[in-house]
């Protein structure tokens, strides 16, 4: 609840307050993992914590008028941007469900699942992921942005860092959870970037199901 009361503060202002994040570089780490979905046309592709839909056209795109895009958010406010954002680009493959992304359960078929910005929330993250791989096919992909403790930054500089993203929920806690270590963990054929100095990671994987023993 609090979550949702936070992103229908913000959903007005939203674009508007994370532009210079994208004039220096996150829109390329977003657009480097939709790449590392490795789409298909008419592939099923999930966009959790989907926001003011800012990753819906590219996906749209990659998956073709045969493919199905889903953008999930907890917020309503965010989901109507989103709504506009699909009717300004034309996208009619593109379907908003309002729920939680932590509980959220994506529909037969779905072949890739991408996140940016949405996992750390969680506190439960390598659950839901481990989760989200079970109910993929075999070869599905999974791509997560989000923000990370970077190694070399001096604690002043992290603290700073964290007081100006808390508009956007980021908390203290964010700097405990490891989501890419989910990824390790729940996925096979892994490919791992830092942008920002190590303050932002991207990380994704291919599903596969363990071979049953005979």
């Amino acid at each position: 609840a609090g979550v949702r009361r936070l992103y229908d503060r913000v959903a007005p202002f939203y674009d508007l307050l994370t532009a210079p994040y994208h004039w220096t570089g996150a829109a390329r780490i977003a657009d480097e993992a939709i790449r590392q979905l490795r789409l298909q046309p008419g592939d099923t592709v999930v966009d959790l914590g989907t926001g003011t839909g800012r990753n819906l056209p590219a996906l749209s795109n990659a998956v073709g008028p045969d493919g199905h895009v889903v953008g999930v958010d907890l917020s309503p406010e965010m989901l109507k941007r989103a709504a506009a954002r699909i009717a300004d680009h034309r996208l009619p493959n593109v379907e908003l469900v309002e729920g939680d992304i932590a509980t959220y359960q994506p529909l037969p078929g779905t072949t890739a699942v991408i996140a940016t910005y949405a996992i750390e929330m969680l506190p439960d993250y390598d659950d839901v992921i481990a989760h989200l791989v079970n109910q993929m096919p075999d070869e599905g992909r999974v791509a997560l942005v989000g923000l990370r403790d970077p190694d070399k930054w001096p604690e002043w500089l992290i603290r700073i860092g964290s007081a100006i993203n808390r508009p956007f929920g980021v908390s203290k806690d964010y700097r405990s959870h490891r989501p890419w270590e989910a990824i390790e963990r729940h996925t096979t054929d892994i490919t791992y970037t830092e942008a920002f100095a190590g303050a932002v990671y991207l990380a994704a994987g291919t599903t596969h199901k363990p071979d049953p023993v005979s």
